[in-house]
Parts: structure tokens; C-alpha cells; sequence
């Protein structure tokens, strides 16, 4: 069996979930090739090449960014090419299962399949920053729920999957995020005194929406809200506008070394409490 990944990461979190399922993948016989989204699409990494696919994303807004939908437009149709949806945010939110309600239309249009969907929490990149024993909670329920759904994926599955009404219209009403997104984004700003010009932001901008002009950081119209460049500064320089108060920096420890059971986020606390107690997989039906 032969799987394509196809993965955008905006801090890290997605591309870590999908390491596991790679790990998991080929553990159990299957030969798997990943493509970033953001890299040139090419005849190698083509749909017809695979099995089945795994679409892969953060949750932006209870929506998958638009690089994910853009990238679901430009591949060729297909007759019926199965698929699984992986994707990451920060909280359990039950509106996050309508987030791939746009790209699964496009991928029905071009004649893929959907067979289920994986809701992985991770630690937020913006809002707030979530404390080590957190980390270690989400990262162990990572790992353990990666066993099950790569299996489901490896046998060929189909999930229940239900997305309620009351959930794609919160995802639909946050899909005012892209646009707003591109507005907010050329407000950023970056403290000179503290840069030390490492240009780690401009490189790393999935859309290249940073440029360094006459001694100075310019932002153009074309920002996604990944937060990669202020959340990965080496010196937290950056200013992200409206959204500074959520600023969120630097990456977090995934190394499993706390050892306290510290208490759950106040914030969505039953969702979390009902996240970390579930058994088995992380298909969305199970939410």
C-alpha cells in the first residue's frame, strides 16, 4: 500500500502528528511519501501515485487555512481516490469537526472520497500558552491515538463521520479570518532594538508575505495567521497587531520529562477532561 501525505504545518504541531503517522504507517507495511503543501506541486507526488491520501492541517478559526483549500484546488480529479483528514488545534472544540467542510467540497467536486477524519489537540501557537504537564498530555494522547487511526488507515476504514449544521455555520462565520488575516497581517511589526536580523521570519513565511527592505521588516496582504514568524523569533521582536495580547513565543518542550498531573485549562475544561480520558482513536465520530 502506498500513502501521500500531504501536510502544511504552521509551527510544527500538524508536521508532528504526521511523523507519527508516518512512523505508524510504515510500521505496518505501507510505503509512504509526504509533500509539504508549500512546496511546487509536481507529477511525483500526484494523487494517481497513491492509495489513499491523508490531508493534514492546523485549525485556523474552526476552518483549514486557505494554503490547504488552494492546494486541494489545483490537484487533478480523481475517480474515487480515498482520503483521511489529520488535523491539529489547540483545544477540543466540537466546531473544530466542521473545519474541513470546504475542503472536503472541493475534493468531493473533484471525485476523492472521504473515509474519516482525526482530531489531534495540540499546544496553541496564539491565545495562550499552555503549560508543560498540558504538553505532555497532549503529546502522550498523540502517540497513543496514532496507533489506532494509522491502523484504520492502513486497513482501509470508513468512519461515521457527522458534520452538524450548528458546526459548519461557526465555520463558515469564522471563515471571515482569511480576509481579516490579511488585513491584520500588514500591521505586524518588529522591535529593531531587539532583531538581530537572523531573517529566520522572511525565510520561513509560507506565503512569503515578509520582506526586509532599506533596514526595515515590510508585510505585505497575504498572511495566514500561522503565527510561524513570532512564534519562532529567537528574540520574541515581533508585534502581532490586533492579536498581541494572544502572542504566543517560542517552541514548546515535547520530550515527556514533567512529572506533575498539574490541573486541566480553565478554558473548554470539559472538552479537555472528555479529550485526554478517551480510548482508542482520535476520529472526530468519537468526539
Amino acid at each position: 500500500m502506498k500513502i501521500g501525505i500531504y501536510v502544511f504545518s504552521g509551527t510544527g504541531n500538524t508536521a508532528r502528528v504526521c511523523g507519527l503517522f508516518q512512523e505508524r504507517l510504515i510500521g505496518g507495511g505501507a510505503e509512504v511519501v509526504s509533500h509539504n503543501m508549500e512546496d511546487e506541486y509536481t507529477d511525483a507526488v500526484s494523487p494517481d501515485k497513491f492509495d489513499a491520501l491523508i490531508f493534514a492541517y492546523p485549525v485556523h478559526g474552526f476552518n483549514a487555512p486557505t494554503i490547504v483549500t488552494q492546494f486541494a484546488e489545483k490537484l487533478p480529479k480523481a475517480n474515487g481516490k480515498p482520503y483521511y483528514v489529520v488535523k491539529s488545534s489547540g483545544e477540543p472544540a466540537k466546531a473544530n469537526r466542521a473545519s474541513s467542510a470546504k475542503l472536503n467540497a472541493i475534493l468531493k467536486s473533484k471525485g476523492y472520497i472521504m473515509l474519516d477524519e482525526f482530531h489531534y489537540v495540540m499546544p496553541y501557537n496564539m491565545i495562550f500558552r499552555h503549560e508543560q504537564h498540558m504538553v505532555d498530555k497532549m503529546w502522550r494522547r498523540a502517540m497513543e491515538a496514532a496507533d489506532f487511526d494509522a491502523a484504520e488507515v492502513l486497513d482501509g476504514r470508513r468512519g461515521n463521520i457527522k458534520q452538524h449544521a450548528r458546526h459548519r455555520l461557526i465555520s463558515g462565520l469564522f471563515r471571515i479570518e482569511h480576509g481579516g488575516m490579511r488585513i491584520i497581517g500588514r500591521h505586524y511589526k518588529v522591535d529593531m532594538n531587539k532583531c538581530v536580523k537572523c531573517m529566520r521570519c522572511v525565510n520561513a513565511c509560507p506565503v512569503g508575505n515578509i520582506e526586509y527592505k532599506d533596514g526595515k521588516f515590510v508585510f505585505g496582504k497575504k498572511c495566514l495567521g500561522c503565527a510561524r514568524c513570532s512564534f519562532n523569533c529567537p528574540k520574541d521582536a515581533f508585534n502581532i497587531s490586533l492579536l498581541n495580547s494572544w502572542r504566543v513565543n517560542g517552541a514548546y518542550d515535547f520530550s515527556l520529562k514533567e512529572e506533575s498531573d498539574g490541573e486541566l485549562c480553565k478554558w473548554c475544561n470539559k472538552s479537555y477532561r472528555r479529550y485526554f480520558s478517551r480510548k482508542g482513536g482520535n476520529s472526530i465520530e468519537n468526539q
